[in-house]
């Protein structure tokens, strides 16, 4: 529904030339689907709540008597912001970010419906080969490199959780 809603607001004669138009911005509609950018921006859109979900969540946990800690020792907000609050954060920022990178790996029917054939994303060829192309074994191969890229990305962030660990402990 949320991508309809985008095709609806980018096309030629959609809500944002329009306004564009009428606030004299432009002379002619501009092309902002069918391209990289309507792609982008429905994405965006989509996913936003699985990364902002996560991160709101950790930075509810973070009890406020910490700040006011800081603060009271002599650090200003931003100060405060980057040596207490933000580093809290982070775990939060990976999650999302962790989630938001999978869940765009399997993107399909969104790049489809706003982007252009150049913007396609990787299920969207790997449909390709097995429907129409009938090409299993690239369709294989591509589903294996997608694998990869989530095991390597898994296995960054374990690696990094290892050695974070271990730099605490020294």
């Amino acid at each position: 529904m949320r991508t309809t809603a985008w095709v609806v607001v980018l096309q030629t004669n959609g809500l944002v030339n329009k306004l564009l138009a009428t606030l004299g911005l432009i002379a002619e509609p501009l092309q902002l689907i069918f391209n990289r950018f309507g792609t982008v921006v429905a994405m965006t859109h989509v996913l936003l709540p699985f990364a902002i979900l996560p991160i709101m969540n950790v930075m509810r946990q973070i009890p406020a008597a910490q700040s006011d800690a800081s603060r009271s020792l002599g650090a200003g907000p931003v100060e405060t912001f980057l040596r207490v609050y933000f580093p809290q954060t982070l775990r939060g920022v990976g999650v999302g970010g962790g989630t938001v990178f999978i869940l765009a790996l399997g993107f399909y029917v969104t790049p489809a419906l706003v982007g252009g054939p150049g913007d396609q994303m990787l299920s969207y060829y790997i449909a390709d080969f097995v429907q129409k192309q009938l090409n299993w074994g690239m369709a294989a191969t591509l589903s294996v490199l997608l694998m990869i890229c989530v095991l390597l990305m898994l296995g960054l962030i374990g690696a990094m959780r290892w050695f974070g660990r271990r730099g605490e402990a020294a």
